[in-house]
């Protein structure tokens, strides 16, 4: 198996000083969802970060294609296996919003490769993300915490985001957000998504992940943004499944070197002509009616549970700054939502 070592550079200079960084940023977190409960007029605690659910499910497959290459082969993934998966879709925003509000839209996936053994892959529909490290993803979560309108977001991105991060990051962030919210979403099923910080994969090394929509076109039509149906992306899912199955891909994109593809800064696309997306797998969400009360009771449950990149193996482990910092952050918001005492 690869050594992840050989790809990390510890903010500090080692383990334990970046580890008592993430403390004090886990600090900052809870303070976050605070706000944002407080904004939300909410009696608990919900999701630091994707609190807007558009969909969940629990009855996804996951197929390893027969062809997978024999370098990318490792532990649960390997040629033909086939796994049940735990889907959620949702917005990106810490307090629930229309589906037509300007936001990232988030897919989570749990793959439960044996009874003791399951992966979380999380990915965001922007193929970098607007924070380097934990550091600029903290500071940005605290400056809009608590934001309740596209107003105040626009002023906080010209005063105290600066302040927070300084002018050249505040205008990188700004620029990455915009494009990737300002775009008009139609259908979660016809979007792509990237892990945006990147993961070991067996002894292939580290691998930034995405899913695409398996084909171009779809026998449903792209509906119309319907402003009047605040839920109009759940809306278009439940169509949608009612006539045909969703099917996305699951590739990897290979690190070549750490000037293109860099493992410790997150706000670098990994370009694809450097690292070309190589499928692997087919995910495939069934046809079906999410209305039903099975569904419903599913969605649930779903909703209980916390995902994180830290659930997988070691041969899959998390790699880089942001990744390393999601152990910490994610149980102490996990751990204020579903009132369980933090262990971190």
């Amino acid at each position: 198996m690869a050594d992840p070592l050989q790809y990390e550079r510890y903010e500090g200079g080692s383990a334990e000083a970046e580890r008592l960084l993430f403390e004090r940023l886990r600090a900052d977190i809870v303070r976050v969802q605070q706000k944002n409960q407080q904004a939300a007029g909410a009696g608990s605690p919900a999701r630091v970060f994707h609190a807007s659910p558009v969909l969940g499910l629990d009855n996804a497959r996951l197929r390893f294609l027969d062809s997978l290459p024999a370098g990318l082969s490792g532990g649960f993934a390997q040629p033909g296996a086939a796994y049940p998966v735990t889907v959620r879709l949702s917005s990106s925003t810490g307090i629930p919003r229309p589906d037509a509000a300007p936001d990232l839209r988030g897919v989570a996936l749990r793959i439960q490769a044996a009874q003791d053994q399951s992966h979380d892959l999380l990915m965001l529909n922007t193929p970098a993300s607007h924070a380097a490290d934990a550091r600029e993803f903290v500071a940005f979560a605290t400056v809009m915490a608590g934001v309740t309108s596209t107003a105040a977001v626009a002023s906080r991105f010209l005063f105290a985001l600066p302040r927070a991060v300084g002018w050249s990051t505040a205008n990188r962030m700004r620029r990455v957000l915009q494009a990737a919210t300002g775009r008009k979403v139609g259908s979660l099923a016809r979007e792509t998504y990237w892990s945006q910080s990147p993961i070991l994969w067996a002894d292939a090394g580290p691998v930034r992940y995405l899913l695409r929509p398996r084909d171009s076109d779809t026998g449903v039509p792209a509906p119309r943004r319907d402003r009047s149906d605040p839920r109009y992306l759940r809306t278009e899912l439940a169509r949608r499944l009612a006539q045909e199955d969703i099917v996305f891909e699951l590739c990897l994109q290979l690190f070549a070197d750490e000037a293109r593809t860099p493992v410790e800064n997150a706000s670098v696309e990994w370009p694809e002509d450097i690292a070309p997306p190589v499928p692997v797998a087919l995910l495939t969400i069934e046809r079906q009616d999410i209305d039903s009360e099975e569904a419903q009771a599913a969605s649930r449950r779903i909703e209980q549970l916390a995902f994180t990149p830290w659930n997988t193996t070691d041969m899959f482990r998390p790699l880089g700054n942001l990744n390393r910092s999601r152990k910490t952050l994610y149980e102490a918001s996990s751990a204020a939502r579903l009132g369980r005492r933090s262990s971190v």
